[in-house]
Order: structure tokens, then C-alpha cells, then sequence
């Protein structure tokens, strides 16, 4: 009898699992509450960026599933930090939100072994510490050999605007009550919290007060299966905050729930809330602000590092001092929201939990943030869920040959405090992990478990073959290539 994997989350996390577990051939069933927002893209339209770029280029060199997503629904493409060495490069594309959902929906309802089941997990069946299958919330039970959670900040999610607050994985949207489950299981639970900034009509924002922000002349795709980015690129912008509106949210910090003592969990260091940032560095006299389309047409613009709890009208007040925004009209407010994640330290190194067998945990569950952290412990998570139901040895990526390796080995190892952002500080071996060399380092797992087709493999090896040629006829000759040359050569 074939044996099925049940993946519970239709997130990034969920979307690469349910993909790998499908194409290496076994019965997958992917469990999510809303059929229409699998692949959405809750927080910022974009992909990539310094460190993230890096694992999205690392997935893609396995046979992952996002950095062929980016590449189609991207409207601008930047490769950031070029200024610094190669070794902080990032590759960023901004997203068309709605164009990316479509596109993983349609690329998820075309795989053979895949299932798509609307539902709300409840309990994990569970018989002498081995996994047993799925209970939903209707009472119904579906049998399975492995589950991979894939939660999300759905996990007793709780939102946050103002003195408003309820609960929901995203606005609108019921949390999930797994944790409970989880923590009757003995597992250790944390809280943590994450924000997201209001939504504005484009048509109602001046961007002749911005600096505009293009896109790279000559982008460069994240995946191995685009040829080229041909596409006509639409720009960002940048605006700054000013005193005026650091008084304001200065004035009512009492009414934000992170002030209050309402929200006790832990937010990301790295991505404060605007009230944080302002509190913090009451010494600045502005923050800067990116002002992103989250879709080709700019219907809703999307204000990048303006994350806020803070009540609708404060936000309101704030947005008409903005320098562009006088006249915005604000489609959906700011609001933080508060999760709860499983302590990574009680998982094994291929993402499966110590004490439960057949239990695979992934994503913002495990502590991390960001749609890049998840997708490529989704994978992860996913290759190994179907090596164990192999008897096979799992796939165990080491720190000095990728940044997933970073990222997972970080996790299980050190545990978390705060939710978890890879960064390319954090790898040793940085100067060898960049996005160009992911192909060379990583494509031969890909092929082993038949991810990377032969004639993709074939052609990766032929380009290697022809630069470590290249490289050594320069050698001999001693001559070394500029850093425009190296570029056009690598690329």
C-alpha cells in the first residue's frame, strides 16, 4: 500500500513540502483552511534580499519550487549590496502578490500525487509516540505514515490594532488551535509576534515627493530553469518619516498593545515596529520608509519598515503627514500579531521532532521569519519526511556548504530567543556561499533525488565545466579579470 504524508499549512513552508513529498512519488495530501489563499503572500510582495536571495538560489538548486515563482511573477529585480563585496550580494525581486498565488495554485493542482483538502487540523493522531495520522475539527480522521506542520503564525494567532484585538492567523482569518495539542504533548511552547504595515491606494499616493528606486537593467533570475528576465519593470520609492510623526506616536504609545503589556511575545529584532523604532532612537530625526507596488497595476502600495499597532485613527493621522501620502487613502490598517512557536532545540537535524516519530515541523512553528526561512525548511522537511518513510538516511545540508545548513543547524542547535532571520553574518563561510556558486555547491542533490532533471543537470555541468576552464587558462596566464569582467563571467 502506498504511504501517504499529510502536510498541514498552506503557506511557503507547506507549498515547497507538499511539492517535494509529490514528486518524489508519494501520496500527499496538503490540509489547509482556505483553498484560495495557498502561496499568499501575507506581509511584503517580495522575495529574496541579503541572505534570503541566498536560500531562495540554494532551494532552486535542489528543485524547489519559489525561486521559479519569483522569477515569473516578479515586476522589479535587484541585486542589493553591490556596493560591498560579493559575499553580502542579494537578490531581491518585488512580487506581483496576486500573479504569485495563482501561479503556485496552478503549479500545486498539476502535480500527480498531490491532494488539496479545505479542512482545520485539530489533533494529530499520535499511537506510542509514532504518528498516525490527521483529526479535523469535523470530527473526520485521516490516516497517514508522516505529518509535516506547517502553521504559519496561524498557531493560536492573535491580532492586534490598538486596544483591538482577536483572534486570527492573518486579519480575517480563524488562528489555529494545534498548540494546544502540541503542548499536551509535552512539547515546549514560546510566543512570539510579528507586524505588518497599512495598504494604501496607489492612485491616491503623490509619488513625485518619493526618491524613485529601479529596477536592475539586466536582472538576474533566481532560478536555473529562466533563461532571462525580460519583462518591463515598474519602480519603487522611498519616503521618510519626520518629527512631526515621531511626536505623534510618541504622544500615544500607551494605546499601542506592545506598550500596554498586552503583547508579551517577542518581535523581531531586526524588523521593529514603527512605535519601537521611534522609541528606541529618539534621536533620529527620520526612518526611511519603502513605498513597493504589490502588483504591476499599483492598486495597493505597500509601506516597507511602516509596521504598526498603534489604533486606525493614530494611523490615519500618521499617514496624512507622510511626504506623498498626503491625500492616501488607506485600504487595510497596520496591525501586529501574536503566535505561538514549538522550541526547535527539541527537533532532530532533518527537521523531525525527538520524542514523536513521523512528526516534521516547518517554518515560522520552528521560530523563524520570513518566506525564504520557511520555504527551505518546508523542503527540507518534506525530502526528509519521505527518506524516513524509505528507511533511507536523511538529507543533512552542512553549515559550510549552504545557508539552509546555516539556518536549520542555528535553530536545533542554539534554540531561539527571537524570531530568527538568516543574515549572511551568521554563516562562517560566507565568502564561498554566494548566490552564484548555489548551482555548483547544491545541484547534485538535486539530481540525486531526481528534483533536477538530467538535461538541466547536464547543462549546469557543462557552464561549470567551461568557467573552471576558463579560470584556469587565466590562471596560467596570470591574468586577472576585473570586477565588471568577473560579473559578465559569472552570471
Amino acid at each position: 500500500m502506498k504511504k501517504r504524508i499529510i502536510v498541514v499549512g498552506g503557506g511557503h513552508s507547506g507549498v515547497e513540502a507538499a511539492s517535494v513529498c509529490a514528486r518524489m512519488g508519494f501520496d500527499t495530501l496538503l490540509i489547509t483552511q482556505n483553498i484560495e489563499t495557498i502561496g499568499k503572500m501575507s506581509c511584503n510582495p517580495a522575495i529574496g534580499g541579503v541572505g534570503k536571495g541566498n536560500l531562495v538560489v540554494e532551494l532552486d538548486a535542489l528543485g524547489g519550487v519559489m525561486g521559479k515563482a519569483a522569477d515569473r511573477c516578479g515586476i522589479q529585480f535587484r541585486v542589493l549590496n553591490r556596493s560591498k563585496g560579493p559575499a553580502v550580494w542579494g537578490l531581491r525581486a518585488q512580487e506581483d502578490r496576486i500573479k504569485y498565488l495563482f501561479w503556485i495554485q496552478r503549479y500545486l493542482f498539476s502535480l500527480k500525487n498531490l491532494l488539496i483538502r479545505q479542512g482545520i487540523a485539530e489533533e494529530i493522531l499520535i499511537e506510542r509516540n509514532k504518528v498516525k495520522g490527521v483529526k479535523l475539527l469535523d470530527g473526520e480522521e485521516i490516516k497517514a505514515d508522516a505529518v509535516i506542520l506547517s502553521p504559519g503564525t496561524f498557531l493560536n494567532g492573535t491580532i492586534y490594532i490598538g486596544d483591538v484585538s482577536y483572534g486570527g492567523g492573518r486579519t480575517n482569518e480563524p488562528p489555529s488551535q494545534l498548540s494546544n495539542f502540541l503542548k499536551s504533548l509535552g512539547l515546549r511552547v514560546k510566543r512570539f509576534k510579528t507586524g505588518t504595515p497599512m495598504r494604501v491606494l496607489g492612485s491616491t499616493v503623490d509619488f513625485r515627493k518619493m526618491d524613485k528606486q529601479e529596477g536592475d537593467i539586466d536582472p538576474i533570475p533566481f532560478s536555473i530553469h529562466t533563461k532571462r528576465i525580460s519583462i518591463k519593470q515598474v519602480p519603487c520609492y522611498i519616503t521618510y518619516t519626520n518629527k512631526e510623526i515621531h511626536q505623534i506616536i510618541l504622544d500615544n504609545l500607551k494605546l499601542s498593545p506592545m506598550f500596554s503589556g498586552k503583547i508579551t511575545g517577542i518581535g523581531p529584532r531586526y524588523c521593529p515596529s514603527m512605535e519601537v523604532k521611534v522609541y528606541r532612537f529618539q534621536d533620529k530625526a527620520r526612518h526611511q520608509i519603502f513605498v513597493e507596488p504589490e502588483t504591476k497595476e499599483y492598486k495597493e502600495v505597500y509601506l516597507n519598515g511602516f509596521s504598526m499597532s498603534l489604533p486606525i485613527w493614530v494611523q490615519e493621522k500618521i499617514l496624512k503627514i507622510l511626504p506623498g501620502f498626503e491625500k492616501a487613502k488607506m485600504t487595510r490598517p497596520a496591525y501586529a500579531i501574536e503566535y505561538d512557536i514549538v522550541e526547535p532545540t527539541q527537533l532532530q537535524k532533518n527537521l523531525m521532532l525527538k520524542d514523536i516519530e513521523g512528526l516534521f515541523l516547518a517554518g515560522q512553528i520552528n521560530g523563524t521569519s520570513g518566506y525564504e526561512e520557511a520555504a527551505v525548511q518546508g523542503f527540507m522537511a518534506g525530502i526528509n519526511a519521505c527518506l524516513f518513510l524509505k528507511n533511507e538516511e536523511p538529507f543533512i545540508l552542512k553549515r559550510e556548504e549552504s545557508y539552509i545548513g546555516v539556518l536549520i543547524e542555528d535553530i536545533i542547535n542554539l534554540g531561539i530567543d527571537e524570531p530568527y532571520r538568516i543574515f549572511t553574518s551568521r554563516a562562517e563561510y560566507r565568502l564561498s556561499l554566494g548566490f552564484r556558486s548555489a548551482r555548483r555547491r547544491l545541484i547534485d542533490y538535486g539530481f540525486k533525488y531526481k528534483l533536477i532533471s538530467e538535461k538541466i543537470y547536464e547543462k549546469v555541468k557543462k557552464f561549470e565545466e567551461k568557467v573552471e576552464n576558463l579560470s584556469q587558462e587565466l590562471e596560467e596566464r596570470k591574468i586577472y579579470p576585473s570586477k565588471e569582467m568577473r560579473e559578465k563571467i559569472f552570471k
